[in-house]
């Protein structure tokens, strides 16, 4: 991943756009909140979710993420990913705080305690960045 595209997710505050396929093939977006975890993108979910099936059946994704004012700037990735477990929510905990600060609210804590939980491990295969200033 080039780091200008590295840099620019990092910076992202706002959802991504995950695309899975499901069994017939057809495909399903959702909007995700997502993290960098070396060259991969990672994104927790509850395990009994659409996208955490999806993806343990067909690996083939897509996710973008851009700005949504002028001058437009985003990044549209195409991979493979894989559903792991996070047991102890850890990848969970990491992506909630990097959207939301140190202090998490109350509601996060019930929602993982609500059941088992999947990272998607996206790791791309070609990576489509406009309006990205290369990095220095």
């Amino acid at each position: 991943m080039p780091p200008e595209v590295r840099i620019f997710l990092d910076e992202m505050k706002v959802p991504g756009v995950l695309a899975t396929l499901r069994p017939d093939g057809s495909p399903i977006t959702s909007a995700v909140w997502y993290a960098l975890h070396g060259d991969a993108i990672v994104i927790s979910t509850p395990a009994a979710r659409p996208k955490a099936r999806n993806v343990r059946n067909d690996g083939r994704v897509s996710f973008v993420v851009d700005t949504k004012e002028m001058p437009y700037r985003g990044v549209a990735i195409e991979g493979v990913a894989e559903a792991v477990e996070d047991p102890d929510k850890e990848i969970m905990f990491a992506i909630s705080r990097r959207y939301l600060g140190p202090d998490l609210p109350e509601r996060i804590y019930e929602r993982a305690a609500q059941g088992d939980r999947t990272v998607i491990r996206i790791r791309p295969t070609r990576v489509r960045p406009w309006n990205i200033p290369p990095a220095r």
